[in-house]
C-alpha cells in the first residue's frame, strides 16, 4: 500500500488516539548511530555536525522511521549543575572515546552525594557541588567551560538539528528532557539509602521530590524552547524519564512516584508542551493508576513509552486514553534474527494497533551493538502489517 501521510501527520494521529494510514514506527536510535557512523562517543557529544552526518549515513541502513532522536543526552543526563551531557560534576558520568571493549558507554556511577535533604533544599547546589562524592574533574574545569556548555552549546546544538529537520522533513523525538524526582534521588542519594528513607523519613523524601519537580520542569521547558518548540516539529515534546526505581509496590508507586509524575505532566501540558513519558521497568502492576495520566488534560498531548510492561494489557487498560509506544526487546535486536523480530512486531501490532493510539518501537533504546538488519526489520514490519 502507498503512504498518504507525512511522518508528522502520522504521529499526530497516533498521539490523538486515531488511526493513520499505517502504524507509526520509530526505534529510538541513540548510541548505535555513532557506532555505525564511525565516530567516537566523544565526537557524538561535542560535535553535533558529525553526529548529524552519522545520522544521515545510518538512517537508510537502520530504516527510515517516523521520528529522529536528537540525542538530548548529549546536553544533559540526570545532572543538576552544568546540564551538559559530558558533565562529570555530580554523578561522575564518564565519557569514553571508544565503544566496548576499548571503552564503554557513558555510565552513571551511583553514590550518595546528597547527605542532608534540608541542606540541599536550603542552600541549593552548594552541598552537592562540593560533596566529596563528586567527580574530581569538576575542579579542573574553567568557568568558561561551565558557561559555554550551559548556555551557548545548546544553541549551537539546536541550530544543527533545526537544519536537519527541515532538510529531511522528519520530526524530532523531543526538544527537552526531564527526570522524575525519585529517579534523581536514587542516583544522588543511592538506591539503598533512598529505600531506607522512604520507610524511615517518608515526609522528607516527599518534600525534596517537590523541590526537584519545580527545578526539572523549568529546565526541561527551557531546553525545549531552545530546541525550537513551536517552530521545529517535535521540539515541543518533553521527554520525561523514568519509571522510578525497579520493584516498587503499588503503595510505594502511588505514594512516592505517581503524584510527582502527574504534577510534572500537568505542568508541561498546561504550558503548551507535549509529554513523551519514557518509563522503564515493568509497570504492568501500576497500569490502573497510570490510566489517570490524561485526567483533566486535552487530548493528544501524551505518549507513554513502556519498556518491560505487558503491551497487550497496556492497550486494554490505556486504549482510548493514552497513546502507547513499544516494545521490541533489546536482547532480540542483539541476538535474534530478522524473522524473529518480524514475528514479534506483528504480534505487537495485532495487540496494540486497533483503533489507533499506538507507535511501534523498541524496549528503551536500540542497543549500540544491535544487528542493523534487526532494527530495519522493526521499521519494515510497520509497512507489512500496520496498515489501517
Amino acid at each position: 500500500m502507498k503512504e498518504t501521510m507525512t511522518s508528522f501527520e502520522r504521529l499526530e494521529k497516533a498521539w490523538n488516539l486515531e488511526e493513520a494510514d499505517r502504524v507509526p514506527v520509530a526505534p529510538i536510535n541513540c548510541y548505535i548511530i555513532p557506532y555505525l557512523g564511525n565516530i567516537s562517543i566523544r565526537e557524538m557529544f561535542f560535535e553535533p555536525e558529525k553526529l548529524i552526518q552519522a545520522t544521515i549515513d545510518t538512517r537508510e541502513l537502520l530504516g527510515v522511521g517516523d521520528f529522529i532522536d536528537p540525542n538530548i543526552t548529549t546536553l544533559n543526563h540526570l545532572s543538576m549543575f552544568g546540564r551538559a551531557g559530558w558533565d562529570q560534576a555530580t554523578l561522575d558520568w564518564r565519557l569514553w572515546d571508544d565503544f566496548p571493549p576499548e571503552g564503554n558507554l557513558p555510565s552513571l556511577y551511583e553514590k550518595p552525594i546528597i547527605e542532608d535533604y534540608d541542606d540541599v533544599m536550603e542552600r541549593g547546589f552548594a552541598p552537592i557541588l562540593y560533596s566529596k562524592g563528586v567527580g574530581p574533574d569538576i575542579f579542573t574545569r574553567s568557568i568558561d567551560d561551565f558557561l559555554y556548555y550551559e548556555y551557548d552549546y545548546p544553541q549551537v546544538y539546536a541550530a544543527a538539528w533545526r537544519k536537519y529537520v527541515f532538510e529531511y522533513d522528519v520530526p524530532l523525538l523531543m526538544g527537552g528532557r526531564a527526570c522524575h524526582p525519585l529517579d534523581m534521588l536514587q542516583y544522588y542519594r543511592g538506591i539503598s539509602n533512598l529505600t531506607r528513607d522512604i520507610f524511615q523519613r517518608p515526609e522528607k523524601v516527599k518534600e525534596i521530590c517537590e523541590w526537584f519537580t519545580e527545578y526539572e520542569c523549568a529546565l526541561a521547558m527551557r531546553d525545549a524552547i531552545v530546541m525550537g518548540a513551536g517552530e521545529v516539529p517535535g521540539a515541543e515534546i518533553i521527554f520525561f524519564v523514568n519509571g522510578g526505581p525497579p520493584g516498587m509496590t503499588p503503595r510505594i508507586f502511588n505514594e512516592f512516584f505517581w503524584p510527582y509524575a502527574k504534577k510534572m505532566i500537568d505542568t508541561f501540558v498546561n504550558r503548551g508542551f507535549k509529554v513523551y513519558c519514557h518509563w522503564d521497568n515493568d509497570l504492568t502492576p501500576h497500569l490502573d493508576t497510570i490510566s489517570h495520566m490524561a485526567d483533566g488534560l486535552p487530548k493528544g498531548k501524551l505518549l507513554l513509552d513502556l519498556e518491560k510492561t505487558n503491551m497487550k494489557k497496556a492497550k486494554e487498560v490505556l486504549g482510548g486514553k493514552i497513546c502507547i509506544y513499544g516494545n521490541v526487546p533489546s536482547a532480540l535486536l542483539c541476538y535474534g534474527t530478522p524473522d524473529e523480530v518480524d514475528a514479534y512486531c506483528k504480534q505487537l501490532i495485532d495487540d496494540c494497533a486497533p483503533g489507533g493510539g499506538y507507535v511501534l518501537g523498541t524496549e528503551c533504546e536500540v542497543p549500540w551493538n544491535a544487528k542493523p538488519e534487526n532494527v530495519r526489520a522493526v521499521v519494515d514490519a510497520a509497512s507489512k502489517y500496520g496498515w489501517y
